[in-house]
């Protein structure tokens, strides 16, 4: 039985709540996002590090890899390189928008582990 069978009413919100995110942020930056948080959660060595990546890029990853080792402990220094990028208000959407997706990922992975899966 998956999570989506289990609990339609959360999964359906869950992903609505994802949908506004990734509207809030774009979609290349939300599914970069999406993919250094699965890569992370996951163990898999990221590939994200390349030069394919611009400044926005890179700076909104720094923060995404610290928000997930410890949340509490990101750097003043890595909130600003990220900040310069979003006009006012910005990086707080990008900040749920991160959360939002971490949130899904992890539920996610709970989801394949324990059920049949997500959907």
């Amino acid at each position: 039985m998956t999570l989506t069978e289990l609990q339609p009413e959360p999964v359906e919100l869950l992903g609505a709540a994802c949908s506004r995110a990734t509207s809030l942020i774009g979609p290349d930056l939300a599914a970069l996002v999406s993919a250094r948080i699965t890569a992370t959660l996951s163990g898999v060595p990221s590939t994200l590090d390349g030069d394919g990546l611009d400044d926005r890029d890179r700076d909104c990853l720094a923060l995404v890899d610290q928000m997930l080792i410890d949340v509490a402990s990101v750097s003043d220094a890595t909130v600003a390189s990220a900040a310069r990028h979003f006009d006012s208000g910005g990086l707080s959407d990008f900040v749920t928008a991160t959360y939002v997706t971490e949130a899904r990922i992890r539920l996610g992975i709970a989801a394949d582990l324990l059920l049949g899966g997500m959907a």
